[in-house]
């Protein structure tokens, strides 16, 4: 039994109603009858396209500072004094008087090469406080282009060799990020413990009735085959890729219908919806606004076939929650634990005619279609939902401080 514990995150930004593992992962560590406290920034991250995602929902990106209650656990805006807006990170006032006012018994840190998480980490040491590292890198987020990016990757290098002893475990959300740190910061392997993203499955479930809702809200009639792809519409998430390749779909069959939930910069936006109009495709693309998280379940259960084909994205294991075979990147390591479990099925990225012909195959087989659909509850229930990952974490707590 673990007993109950006093526990602080430490990151760069919190938003309200999304599905990050900084939203819900506290929320199910607090259910688990632990004092869950979250140290953030008095502002929501800054991106190309903000204002017509997350900023047509929560308004100004800075809000005031003091304590707040989302879902039960507190929120401390500390105020910042600094941002780097392309990177997203925040360097705040205030943050050792915090954690000495909580006295946690572990920090949660989130973002290993963060100054905000290296700075926790040296006042951790300082307090005497146990820290663990999350870590989120992956292929399409980590970039060694520029000289800059490689000088302060050698003095976080440099960090972690000085502060090594003091950090208990990194958690690493993927097999990739492990990779990564391993390979850039040379962490020991006895230091890593792999804490998966998952899916909150008290909403992202297989639903008759939410199917039911979401088909008559879109309009989609029963014979009608829905492909859905959802989130925040970058260029790197190849939307475009997923159009075009649809256009050849749409040639093939004369029941398809395309819903895309989310948005992103006008100029990209602009950009999907010509592609759409030049290949006359408006009566089977469906644009949907950006939604909070809470209502992508009736979305995902109405949709037959769930494709996210450009940088990973936590919402394709939200889908798999709900029972929708998804297609994704192949040879993408921060996928592993869908492919491994027959999950999903893989496309070579950016190739059109290898997404077209994935997406045919699935709308011809609908056994393969069940098939996926039960291995993705499957793994989902055993591995992937954030109760599951939430006792893990506590268990990894309780070696972290050594009780």
């Amino acid at each position: 039994m673990v007993r109950n514990l006093k526990i602080v995150h430490v990151m760069n930004w919190y938003i309200p109603g999304l599905g990050y593992q900084e939203n819900i992962l506290p929320v199910e560590q607090k259910k688990l009858g632990h004092e869950v406290n979250i140290i953030t920034s008095d502002r929501f991250p800054y991106y190309r396209g903000y204002e017509n995602h997350i900023g047509k929902i929560k308004g100004n990106r800075i809000m005031r500072t003091g304590c707040f209650s989302d879902n039960d656990v507190n929120i401390y805006r500390l105020p910042c004094i600094f941002e780097l807006k392309r990177h997203g990170e925040t360097f705040l006032i205030g943050l050792k008087k915090h954690l000495m006012k909580l006295q946690p018994d572990i920090v949660h840190a989130h973002g290993t090469f963060s100054p905000l998480t290296l700075l926790t980490i040296h006042y951790c040491k300082n307090i005497g406080i146990p820290i663990v590292i999350d870590d989120h890198s992956h292929e399409d987020n980590f970039f060694l282009h520029s000289l800059i990016t490689n000088i302060y990757l050698k003095i976080v290098k440099k960090f972690y060799n000085i502060y090594i002893q003091n950090i208990s475990f990194f958690l690493p959300v993927t097999y990739s990020s492990s990779d990564i740190i391993k390979s850039t910061l040379t962490i020991p392997k006895e230091k890593i413990e792999i804490l998966h993203l998952g899916a909150n499955t008290h909403i992202f479930k297989k639903s008759k009735k939410s199917k039911k809702e979401g088909r008559t809200e879109i309009g989609i009639e029963d014979d009608e085959v829905l492909i859905i792809s959802s989130g925040k519409f970058t260029e790197s998430k190849d939307i475009h890729v997923l159009i075009k390749a649809f256009v050849s779909i749409c040639r093939k069959y004369s029941n398809v219908k395309l819903l895309l939930v989310g948005n992103g910069s006008k100029e990209y936006m602009r950009y999907l919806k010509e592609l759409v109009d030049t290949f006359d495709i408006k009566d089977e693309v469906i644009f949907h606004d950006f939604v909070v998280n809470i209502e992508l379940p009736k979305f995902y259960n109405a949709a037959d076939i769930g494709v996210w084909p450009g940088d990973h994205t936590i919402t394709a294991i939200e889908a798999a929650a709900t029972g929708l075979p998804v297609i994704i990147p192949l040879y993408n390591p921060a996928y592993l634990i869908l492919f491994n479990n027959q999950s999903a099925i893989g496309f070579e990225r950016g190739n059109i005619n290898s997404l077209y012909e994935k997406i045919s195959m699935l709308i011809e087989d609908t056994k393969k279609r069940e098939k996926i659909s039960t291995q993705a509850l499957r793994i989902v229930e055993k591995e992937l939902s954030w109760e599951i990952i939430a006792k893990k974490s506590l268990q990894i707590y309780i070696k972290a401080i050594g009780v």
